[in-house]
């Protein structure tokens, strides 16, 4: 009888295994039935706009979905000329706002993480707050608090209000990611004699170099791409964001066919030109995000 069960154990075990493994098979088809299409929605517009960047009116016109030969990479060229003040601009306001937002979230972080004070708590979710208002809301106060500190039309106006406003993202992500650090290596470091400043500085903050590159690529992206606070605070070409010179040229360029058609391709061009500064910074800095992104700091 034992050596019936036995051999009963035995037969009926990998039928079962080969069970799983069917339905995990077919459980991963479904999965890629998903995510083509997704895959597809994803890069689908990349592609029609690099399509597209190299087209004339008429190509446009006639093949709209298609590439078409020939490709006028002069298109990059002339646009290029005109995109370089606006992306200059854009570099500069986010150079200056990122580090001040870094610096200011680093710190507070360090601070909410570390040390214990009455109202810490309380505090903390008073910061959290300030991400759950609207930014219709305080549009007007902003503007007025700008205009009365006479910052209009100059990059300023740009760069205290994203230092702000990533600030209090930064201190939203970067808290959770401090205090899951080991606390033995700040108790070594006070023994030895380090300050808290020292602490902070050698300790904290290069362990959190990670969730920095990640704060600093979301931030990058929100004050590259933003169009509504710049169209409210700048009236001068000479300080226009990338978002605005596109605009600015589409007025000159984009309609100036003598038969009135919209030149897309240059369009398209001015887009994929607006790009690639965010695209070599993700390069630059993608090990770090992508460790930023895995090893918890998104996790509360």
């Amino acid at each position: 009888m034992l050596f019936n069960v036995t051999t009963g154990v035995s037969r009926t075990g990998p039928s079962q295994q080969e069970a799983i493994r069917a339905g995990l098979q077919r459980l991963q088809g479904l999965l890629h039935l998903v995510l083509v299409p997704m895959l597809l929605l994803s890069i689908g517009p990349l592609v029609l706009l690099l399509i597209g960047a190299g087209k004339t009116a008429h190509q446009f016109e006639a093949h709209p979905w298609t590439l078409t030969l020939p490709y006028h990479f002069k298109n990059y060229w002339v646009m290029a000329g005109g995109m370089g003040r606006y992306i200059l601009n854009s570099s500069i306001i986010s150079a200056i706002a990122i580090p001040l937002a870094l610096a200011l979230a680093s710190y507070t972080s360090y601070v909410f993480a570390r040390f214990s004070f009455p109202g810490k708590e309380m505090f903390f979710y008073a910061i959290i707050m300030l991400m759950m208002i609207p930014f219709v809301l305080y549009l007007v106060p902003q503007y007025l608090l700008v205009l009365s500190l006479g910052l209009m039309n100059t990059r300023w106006a740009l760069i205290f209000p994203y230092a702000a406003g990533g600030a209090v993202f930064g201190v939203f992500l970067i808290r959770p990611f401090m205090a899951g650090l080991p606390e033995e290596l700040f108790e070594a470091a006070r023994i030895d004699g380090a300050g808290d400043w020292q602490v902070f500085y050698k300790i904290a903050l290069p362990l959190c170099r990670p969730i920095m590159a990640t704060l600093m690529i979301i931030l990058l992206l929100g004050q590259w791409n933003d169009i509504i606070w710049p169209s409210v605070t700048l009236t001068s070409d000479k300080v226009y964001t990338v978002t605005l010179g596109i605009f600015s040229l589409a007025k000159s360029v984009f309609h100036g066919s003598s038969l009135g058609q919209t030149q897309w391709g240059f369009m398209f061009a001015a887009f994929v030109i607006s790009s690639l500064p965010l695209v070599f910074v993700f390069i630059l800095a993608r090990k770090a995000f992508i460790q930023g992104l895995s090893s918890g700091a998104l996790k509360f």
